[in-house]
């Protein structure tokens, strides 16, 4: 098969089991974990390396910022031999529960972005594979590390309007809805996709997300001038090494499964 066109990788570059980060410097953390990793190519916002993690070839595959450029990613994967994804990025948290360094393996993904329409029709739900999921949570339940699940944002703009935002906190404002629990949990920029596409290709996939910057939106909706007072995240460097661990041993799991 000839060279794919953007992240020029071709057949044989490439596991069956990808790790998609969206920036190149998280390939080559991600790197760090594998043994004999190769880079195989880098172009563009695409960096490619492929080693091996206890016996199990994986590589990773950065995609850049937003839903264009990951959906070019997973399809050019997916088109060398790439059947399982997981995006190992970070996001912002949107319940008061949940802090910066905190772990997010979400189910499903709101898809408020333009790039997954084009695919389907907006009704139909972005979802992760059920067992690459429960792969990613019993790992982190057995590590013991700090995570929450439930449904993740995906938008587009990254220096959105605050009104954007601020229209998935309107739960908060009706008082027949203030015993609800709210769904949302996180928001970022790339999981819709990453979930959704390989779905339509009959692959499977799924997302672990470390938490960068808590925008609590029940305060927000209160005061709306608290997202401009939010800080770095200090804590976001230990659950991000904390996520590709995860996804590490998410992948063995899934393979002994397989082998079985």
């Amino acid at each position: 098969m000839t060279t794919q066109p953007h992240i020029k990788c071709r057949r044989g570059d490439v596991g069956r089991y990808a790790l998609i980060p969206g920036d190149p410097a998280r390939v080559r953390q991600i790197a760090s974990y594998l043994d004999n990793p190769k880079e195989i190519a880098f172009n563009r916002e695409f960096l490619t390396i492929t080693g091996k993690y206890k016996g199990i070839r994986i590589t990773a595959t950065s995609t850049g910022i937003g839903c264009p450029s990951a959906a070019i990613a997973i399809e050019e994967l997916a088109n060398i031999g790439v059947n399982t994804f997981i995006r190992v990025g970070t996001c912002g948290a949107l319940q008061k529960i949940i802090h910066s360094g905190d772990l997010i393996i979400p189910f499903a993904a709101v898809r408020a972005e333009g790039t997954t329409k084009e695919y389907i029709a907006p009704e139909f739900p972005a979802v992760a594979t059920p067992e690459v999921f429960y792969a990613l949570a019993s790992v982190a339940k057995k590590k013991k590390y700090r995570y929450f699940t439930g449904i993740n944002r995906t938008h587009d703009a990254f220096y959105e309007h605050m009104n954007n935002l601020l229209k998935w906190g309107e739960i908060y404002r009706d008082d027949r809805m203030k015993t609800w629990k709210y769904p949302l949990i996180s928001s970022e920029m790339e999981c819709s996709v990453a979930l959704l596409l390989p779905m339509l290709r009959g692959l499977r996939s799924g997302c672990i997300l470390a938490v960068n910057t808590p925008e609590p939106l029940k305060e927000i909706v209160q005061d709306p001038g608290m997202i401009y007072k939010l800080e770095e995240s200090k804590g976001v460097k230990s659950g991000i090494d904390e996520a590709i661990k995860t996804a590490l041993e998410a992948i063995v799991m899934l393979e002994n499964r397989d082998i079985v």
